[in-house]
């Protein structure tokens, strides 16, 4: 059948030949209308749509047509490297390993581009499932544009008030004074500046600060005279960021301090200003830094679990206003660690715990500030002796009453550096953990010889025993095993490869806390992973969560209980699409590193 606006052909005399749009021997008339179809139809469909109209003209000038008969192969396993990408414009292509099928494409869907961007073989052969007309688009025109495409995508929201230094967002008057300045004076001057805190410059050359919190809890709360010295109530050491910060993260260490202001410093301990939670309210929603005061002013356990029920909301709240997903998860898991470092408050027996040696330790996506409204937070205790019984029963029933894990395992740091490193619980203590509340009387339990030689090893296994599903067939997510998902378990097929591979790359790195993102640029560092097999890791990372979390946006809307399971049926071609570039990127880093 000829095409609308080319000439008429012999399908059988062209399977897979090329037909070029760049051939001025063409008509003009037909070759202007197949340039206006192609743009047409490529600016509907990712990646394309995200591309400006003389990115897409570039596309276009170089993209040719291939037309396949049903049966034919387009790519094969040992071909060589693979130079073009292809987008289906009609028909059908199987993508097939070995005679098993691994994904079905369609109209639309785009395959060869991560074979493409690695410049290796492709892994499967793809066959043309029915008759097939394909648009192919030369590497040397689609890796660039495809690159600045998705950087465009992943650095939406760049130049939004969060992500200005957050020196340009001090809106107060600095307000400074003398340690031996009365604190009604003080008070003065920060009612007639506007200020809501004090610098207290003191002889040493460091700072200490007064804030409008402070003058209530510190002083009239208190009852401390007005005539008292400043130096009296002020806190110092104080927590200061660089100028250059970004505000959101700021933001988000104040709310995970439980404070509201920072002095603002150069690198030589210059004041710049100070900066002020509200001066970043502009940055994201205020109800955040609301609950968390609450969770702090809780003043007992049922009080507790009552702020606690309303987090999804404020998660719901926080998706609303366009904040990403790893900022949503890093908002929450605050204020979890909140809830649970006051839990831990709140427990019954707390007075017979020693005054040291005991630290309560977050693990797996608590630790890395990874939490999602489907995750379960989970902790370990790390004590130097044994504890009370009443104390950890206490403890574990107040937790579980606030929402969390109760039953906490507590050992000491040489138990847990001992103990079989095949369980998931210990490799997380030992290179997925952040100490959260309590004071150490000694380090928590590192490895060494022989023993960190076993960790690696296991942490190497795991990173490679799992690959995520290759495609996707009509209703359900194909897996390299022939099996078929309906419904799709995100957090197990991609979400958990990716954090398996970086948490064995950290701690070959000797990063055993952080996000998975600081963990692969640390990895990157050291030279344990490629510069590239780092970003593409970590961008998969926030492709998936930002699925992840929209999913549970989702069912939260609908008052329902948020879960990982995606129905594929239901999922948009955009969706799919970005799926299909996680699959591809994390199963490229995992064989590049398979011995």
């Amino acid at each position: 059948m000829p095409l609308a606006g080319w000439p008429e052909i012999d399908a059988k005399a062209w399977t897979g030949s090329i037909w070029s749009c760049g051939n001025r021997g063409l008509d003009s008339l037909a070759l202007d209308a197949g340039l206006t179809e192609i743009a047409r139809f490529l600016s509907r469909r990712p990646p394309f749509d995200t591309l400006a109209p003389e990115e897409l003209a570039e596309v276009v000038s170089g993209t040719q047509v291939e037309f396949y008969l049903a049966g034919a192969v387009i790519l094969s396993e040992d071909g060589g490297p693979v130079t073009f990408l292809r987008v289906i414009l009609s028909g059908a292509v199987d993508v097939v390993h070995e005679s098993l099928l691994l994904d079905l494409l369609g109209p639309g869907d785009t395959f060869g581009q991560a074979a493409m961007l690695s410049g290796l073989p492709p892994g499967f052969e793809a066959r043309a499932a029915e008759d097939t007309l394909c648009y192919r688009i030369a590497a040397a025109v689609a890796r660039p544009l495809l690159e600045r495409a998705r950087h465009r995508e992943l650095a939406v929201g760049l130049h939004e008030p969060g992500n200005q230094p957050v020196a340009r967002l001090i809106r107060s008057t600095t307000v400074r004074c003398e340690p031996d300045t009365s604190i009604a004076e003080v008070a003065r001057r920060m009612t007639d500046a506007g200020a809501s805190a004090a610098i207290i410059d003191l002889p040493d050359g460091d700072i200490g600060i007064l804030t409008d919190r402070d003058l209530r809890k510190r002083v009239v709360a208190a009852d401390v005279p007005a005539s008292a010295p400043v130096e009296t109530v002020m806190t110092t050491p104080v927590f200061s960021v660089t100028p250059g910060r970004l505000g959101v993260e700021v933001l988000f260490e104040l709310l995970e301090r439980g404070i509201d202001h920072a002095p603002v410093l150069t690198e030589r301990g210059q004041l710049v200003g100070v900066v002020d939670a509200t001066d970043l309210f502009a940055v994201q929603p205020r109800s955040w830094f609301g609950i968390r005061w609450a969770i702090d002013r809780a003043r007992d356990v049922e009080a507790l679990a009552e702020v606690a029920s309303r987090l999804s909301s404020i998660v719901v709240d926080l998706h609303r206003s366009s904040l990403r997903a790893l900022e949503i998860a890093r908002v929450l898991s605050a204020l979890l660690d909140a809830v649970t470092h006051r839990a831990l408050e709140l427990a019954p027996a707390g007075d017979l715990l020693p005054a040291d040696g005991v630290v309560w330790v977050a693990v797996g996506a608590q630790a890395r500030r990874e939490l999602t409204p489907a995750s379960s937070p989970r902790g370990v205790i790390v004590c130097s002796d044994p504890l009370p019984r009443e104390w950890l029963t206490g403890a574990g029933a107040t937790l579980a009453t606030c929402g969390l894990e109760g039953a906490p395992v507590a050992r000491s740091a040489s138990e847990w550096a001992l103990a079989g490193q095949a369980d998931e619980l210990t490799l997380a203590v030992l290179c997925d953990r952040r100490a959260l509340w309590g004071t150490p009387r000694e380090p928590l339990p590192v490895p060494d010889g022989a023993a960190a030689g076993f960790l690696l090893q296991a942490l190497a296994r795991r990173a490679l025993a799992h690959s995520p599903p290759t495609g996707f067939g009509d209703t359900a997510v194909l897996g390299l095993d022939g099996r078929r998902s309906d419904p799709f378990d995100i957090r197990v097929a991609v979400v958990e490869p990716i954090v398996e591979l970086t948490r064995w790359a950290g701690a070959a790195a000797g990063r055993t806390e952080g996000s998975t993102q600081d963990r692969l640029a640390a990895a990157a560092a050291a030279g344990v992973l490629d510069d590239a097999d780092a970003r593409t890791l970590a961008d998969a990372f926030e492709i998936v969560y930002e699925l992840r979390v929209a999913h549970h946006m989702e069912q939260l809307a609908a008052g329902e209980d948020a879960d990982d399971l995606l129905d594929p049926a239901a999922m948009s071609a955009l969706t799919r699409s970005h799926l299909r570039d996680v699959f591809r990127a994390v199963t490229a880093v995992q064989r590049a590193l398979r011995p």
